[in-house]
């Protein structure tokens, strides 16, 4: 190996804030799962328990409403989604480089989803059904509903690209304009961009995802029972 040419070998920055990221939630809920084994049930559920609590209700009770009955596989995904994405457009507060501001990680997680997308279809109506989906209301429209079908995961990936990447752009021009009148308000405007702001994508990203993913599934298999 040339050590001459080690640069060439160095993790580019979204790679390396990518990995942090999944590492460190890796081990929190590592830590968080050996703590929930020791808490009873039966006893006052912790206060500092209750976010978590309600997260994961809500994300369940949101994929129980448009998935059906095979939830429980879904629900796991769609909360890693957002766990994953809200940390990932908030790294900047603690100073990573913001994976969701490259195109690349963007298009990764939208090709994950629309890959989950077509497999619920092919699970749901079937090999000839699914096929037979692209030709609805009626067969000329085909080749219409083919590149719709297929610019899914462009239009995701784009969605949240174009409104990190926005966010950033609108930040650096107020701190360009202010100057250094920008000192005290800076703090504020990205408090506003990076939490706010991150949160409204992650929800859209996410009940996009959903939906899509309902639209694949029988009207049938759509009602949940306990």
């Amino acid at each position: 190996m040339d050590w001459s040419n080690l640069k060439d070998y160095t993790i580019k920055g979204p790679v390396m804030s990518t990995l942090i990221i999944c590492g460190a939630l890796i081990i929190f809920f590592f830590i968080l799962f050996f703590i929930l084994r020791k808490i009873d049930p039966l006893k006052k559920t912790p206060l500092w328990l209750v976010p978590f609590i309600w997260l994961v209700d809500m994300m369940n009770n949101f994929v129980k409403v448009n998935i059906g009955k095979r939830w429980k596989a879904y629900a796991p995904w769609f909360l890693t989604l957002t766990i994953f994405i809200f940390f990932a457009n908030t790294s900047s507060v603690y100073l990573l480089e913001n994976p969701t501001s490259y195109v690349v990680v963007t298009f990764a997680l939208a090709l994950c989803t629309f890959i989950i997308i077509q497999a619920t279809g092919i699970i749901s109506l079937g090999p000839l059904g699914y096929l037979k989906s692209f030709t609805d209301p009626m067969p000329v429209m085909t080749p219409m509903n083919i590149v719709s079908e297929f610019t899914l995961p462009i239009s995701l990936s784009l969605r949240l690209f174009g409104n990190v990447i926005s966010g950033v752009c609108v930040s650096i021009l107020i701190k360009k304009m202010a100057e250094w009148f920008a000192i005290p308000i800076m703090p504020f405007i990205n408090l506003l961009f990076d939490i706010a702001f991150s949160l409204i994508q992650v929800a859209v990203f996410v009940i996009l995802s959903v939906i899509f993913t309902s639209m694949k599934i029988k009207d049938e298999e759509k009602i949940y029972s306990k």
